[in-house]
């Protein structure tokens, strides 16, 4: 038996619940770069619809 962690990522978004995260990710810097999310600097994090669509 094995066992993994892995960060995942909620997008803080306006009725949004999407969340992502990537297998070959240790840190939640890492699962940003790796599928193009965003980091606003209060901390709030933005999947790539909600950045398109503005909700910065």
């Amino acid at each position: 038996m094995t066992a993994a962690r892995y960060p995942v990522i909620r997008c803080d978004g306006p009725d949004c619940g999407a969340e992502t995260s990537h297998l070959n990710a240790t840190t939640s810097t890492e699962v940003r770069r790796l599928t193009d999310w965003h980091q606003r600097p209060e901390g709030r994090d933005l999947c790539p619809d909600c950045w398109k669509a503005g909700h910065r």
